[in-house]
């Protein structure tokens, strides 16, 4: 096999020798994550920030909220995995010295991007009023539907972002998506409470109030980042045809798409279903699981992190670099959630209070339920670590079918059955329902390393067979 062309990317991708240590490789994986990380904490701290303020309404919003944001996320999660594509396609052609693949991957990834939201807005619009016909007796249905319709327009621009974010972080330069991310949650800690409250002059819109707030900053995040990635990515050169990268991206992206779609959607049904035992559970749910949620950004960002280095390291034709990133990546997001489920067992109430008054009496049971919830995902977490980090590292070597295939038989051929089973038929209740994610979770961990170690180990020796015929 020849050699890769010498080009700019090439110290970028190993640092400073050609044949990078371990230590070399964990650096840049830092280096490239420590930025990443910090994003994802931004994006997720627009849930966060939105859910604190919903639980300081009332308990009946902060249901109405949990509810709306699980259908929401049913599609949304789905989507914004589709756009996932965009940073392995730009990532393999930075890596191979190609400019003008970066940009067509942007490009193509806008273009995408409207695609999807014209498709899945109008769903979400008429399941938002068809509520009564599904949703428990016990939610406010009404409140449910204004949340879902407003919160619903941050849609557009959130998958926007993700193109021009999938192409920063691709080329190595993941800062300005982290400055723009944080901008927007400062957006949400000023607007939030100003809407819900009725800050000054502003009217009192309570939970409608705190929806808006969060589309407004996926719009301000969008529009703040599209002038910097347009100055920084190489123009898109005259006549180059876009709808052949666009299937590309949708046809690498569709099983991405669903895989986490899986994912969230047992999540998101566990929440559907948790709402059978009343608002109080359903608000725990919530509340643990946004915690859990935003401790999960760690690994999530070091899961994107590790798919752009694999990407990279293929690209430039080093397989067994990319082995070697992969198990990184995955070695240290599970190290990271250990010591995060450590302190959720420790002081659970330190992580409930951030979203409710832990110390009032009318909380007692709340606080009760999601600490036991909890404790449970103290159990998951590391291998949720390890499951995200797989399926990204599988992500990097685009390869994304037979990922979906193990997402789908792990989460719903056998967590979802099992949640049911133990929380309505052995009668374990809310805890049952997160059992079950315990079960799938770890499915999926076991199935997408142990697919990642093959594709790694069948790519190193052909590498070094094509090597030995040339020579």
């Amino acid at each position: 096999m020849s050699q890769p062309h010498p080009d700019q990317s090439v110290p970028q991708l190993v640092g400073h020798s050609q044949n990078p240590g371990t230590r070399t490789e964990l650096l840049a994986l830092v280096r490239l994550a420590g930025p990443v990380v910090l994003s994802q904490f931004a994006a997720n701290a627009l849930a966060l920030v939105s859910t604190a303020v919903i639980g300081r309404i009332g308990q009946a919003e902060l249901a109405a909220a949990a509810y709306g944001s699980a259908l929401y996320y049913l599609f949304f999660v789905a989507l914004s995995g589709v756009m996932l594509a965009v940073a392995p396609r730009a990532a393999a052609a930075h890596g191979s010295g190609d400019p003008q693949g970066v940009s067509r991957a942007l490009h193509a990834g806008f273009r995408l991007a409207l695609g999807l939201a014209a498709v899945a807005l109008p769903v979400i619009y008429l399941l938002s009023t068809q509520l009564w016909r599904f949703a428990p007796a016990e939610l406010d249905t009404g409140l449910v539907a204004v949340y879902l319709r407003i919160y619903a327009l941050g849609m557009l621009p959130v998958l926007l972002f993700t193109a021009l974010r999938g192409a920063m972080e691709a080329t190595g330069r993941p800062a300005l998506v982290t400055a723009i991310a944080a901008l927007g949650v400062v957006s949400v800690v000023l607007v939030s409470p100003a809407l819900s409250f009725g800050w000054g002059p502003l009217p009192t819109l309570g939970l409608a109030g705190a929806a808006a707030a969060s589309a407004l900053a996926g719009w301000l995040m969008f529009l703040g980042l599209l002038p910097l990635v347009l100055r920084r990515v190489a123009p898109l050169a005259a006549h180059t045809p876009i709808w052949p990268e666009v299937r590309s991206l949708f046809s690498l992206g569709w099983p991405i798409g669903l895989t986490l779609g899986a994912e969230a959607g047992m999540f998101s049904v566990t929440s559907l279903l948790m709402g059978q035992f009343g608002n109080q559970a359903l608000a725990a749910h919530n509340v643990a699981f946004q915690i859990i949620t935003a401790l999960f950004m760690i690994p999530l960002g070091l899961s994107t992190a590790t798919s752009i280095r694999v990407a990279q390291s293929v690209g430039a034709g080093r397989p067994g670099l990319a082995r070697r990133a992969g198990l990184l990546g995955i070695g240290l997001a599970a190290g990271v959630m250990l010591l995060f489920a450590v302190l959720e067992v420790l002081m659970p109430e330190r992580f409930i209070g951030v979203f409710v008054d832990a110390a009032a009496p009318a909380n007692a049971g709340l606080v009760a339920t999601a600490g036991g919830l909890l404790a449970i995902a103290a159990l998951f977490q590391v291998v949720d670590g390890v499951q995200v980090s797989a399926n990204a590292s599988l992500r990097g070597l685009q390869d994304t079918r037979v990922p979906l295939l193990l997402s789908l038989t792990s989460f719903w051929g056998l967590g979802m059955p099992a949640g049911y089973v133990m929380a309505f038929v052995l009668d374990w209740g809310p805890r049952g329902l997160w059992y079950g994610l315990l079960v799938g979770l770890v499915a999926a961990a076991v199935m997408q390393l142990t697919r990642f170690l093959r594709l790694t180990a069948r790519l190193r020796s052909s590498n070094v067979q094509s090597a030995t015929l040339d020579a």
